[in-house]
């Protein structure tokens, strides 16, 4: 089947959801990733969207996150609508909390990552720490931070900025921040900094992002998808994120799929499988995969 654009994958337990992002619509697959279902369709009335970007899963509803219509979707496991709900400013990712409700990550509140949406209101949540707060001097630059929400109840926010993981207690106290390996954070900031200036400088970027998926396992630890660009290429891995012991791990994929499919996104299903969307083409194919420790 082919997409418009893949915006973002989502494992459930009986296959897929696939964000289409600029064929505006979510896609049901199975486990062989053959079509199920095809939900939604462009628009701005109950189960239409204008640009689903991201999904997520709190038990058994699903998120879709259209920042097009400035809104939340929140589906059954069947891919049937159930709701819609409003959110403030650009948002760039979501998660819903069991005590929390819909926590949104973008602009609506400069000084904290997160905005706590309810049927009260929007308050703010996750101060930015003043080690970690960038001066734009008053530019406009696009929300790219990422969220996710592990079964303790933590909240974890990848700060695009300065590439760290600051984790949250519901209560709102900051409990850490880990930055990502030294040499893999050295190698983003360094490519970011060079693609704004090739771009002709940070007055003309809106954003740019090396961390594009943020998602928490089962057992307790996260997986972080990372792109690098390089003169002549797109490199995607994964890495999945252990706090307690801070170690980062990478994602080994067989030698053929390597070179081609890992250019691409890389979606984590389970720890022994992923979901890898090809360089150049707009499909899906799985492959097995192991995790190998490494110093870092």
């Amino acid at each position: 089947m082919s997409f418009g654009s893949i915006a973002d994958v989502l494992a459930t337990p009986g296959g897929y959801f696939v964000a289409d992002g600029l064929d505006p619509r979510i896609v049901l697959l199975d486990r062989n990733l053959d079509p199920v279902r095809i939900v939604g369709r462009e628009g701005e009335g109950p189960g239409e969207y204008e640009f689903p970007s991201r999904l997520a899963r709190a038990d058994d509803r699903i998120l879709v996150l259209d920042g097009g219509n400035g809104r939340v979707a929140y589906l059954t496991l069947e891919g049937d609508f159930v709701e819609s709900q409003r959110i403030p400013g650009f948002a760039s990712d979501i998660a819903l909390h069991p005590e929390l409700g819909l926590l949104v990550a973008g602009n609506a509140f400069p000084d904290h990552y997160l905005a706590r949406v309810t049927a009260q209101g929007d308050t703010a949540f996750g101060r930015i720490p003043e080690e970690l707060r960038v001066d734009v001097g008053g530019l406009f630059r696009w929300p790219m931070d990422l969220v996710t929400v592990t079964a303790d109840g933590a909240i974890h926010v990848l700060d695009a900025n300065q590439l760290a993981l600051v984790s949250f207690r519901p209560d709102g106290e900051l409990a850490s921040v880990t930055f990502l390996p030294r040499e893999t954070r050295a190698r983003k900031m360094k490519n970011t900094q060079e693609t704004d200036e090739a771009l002709g400088g940070p007055t003309r970027v809106l954003g740019t992002q090396s961390v594009t998926t943020l998602g928490s396992l089962q057992d307790g630890r996260l997986f972080a998808r990372i792109t690098s660009v390089r003169p002549d290429s797109v490199i995607t891995k994964g890495l999945v994120l252990d706090l307690e012991r801070l170690e980062a791990i990478p994602l080994v994929f067989p030698a053929a799929r390597n070179r081609q499919s890992t250019r691409g996104g890389v979606y984590i299903d389970g720890l022994n499988r992923a979901v890898l969307n090809p360089m150049w083409t707009v499909g899906l194919e799985t492959a097995p995969i192991r995790l190998v420790a490494q110093d870092q």
